[in-house]
């Protein structure tokens, strides 16, 4: 009788899964603290360019580097993935820094278009 190579496989992944701590566990409570963890006067990267007409952004990278933290001036706060390649509503998207300038690229229908969110201070 063969032996299944799936079952070794599954056993693997779900035994590498449980010793990772990872942002897959994480809980709503959890994202929040993340996110308001960017003071906005003290974030290190500002908006000059106007990615919002109304808003003034500026934004924090966690101390991983794997989240993009945004935060308004008046306390809205969130968290994006921070280089590495995400698809959110059908367009692909990676926010990285290149010398001192906050880029997002963007990707959709095959045409990709960069923007500099941000300038670091």
């Amino acid at each position: 009788m063969g032996h299944s190579p799936v079952f070794p496989s599954l056993l693997g992944v779900l035994l590498l899964s449980a010793a990772l701590p990872g942002q897959g566990l994480a809980n709503i409570r959890d994202e929040y603290q993340r996110a308001h963890a960017c003071d906005y006067f003290e974030a290190p990267f500002v908006s000059d360019v106007g990615i919002y007409k109304d808003e003034k952004v500026r934004f924090c990278i966690s101390d991983d580097q794997s989240e993009l933290i945004y935060v308004l001036a008046k306390g809205t706060s969130w968290v994006v993935p921070f280089n590495r390649e995400y698809r959110r509503d059908g367009t692909r998207r990676l926010y990285t820094v290149e010398d001192k300038d906050l880029v997002l690229y963007l990707k959709e229908d095959g045409i990709v278009k960069r923007t500099v969110l941000g300038r670091k201070r």
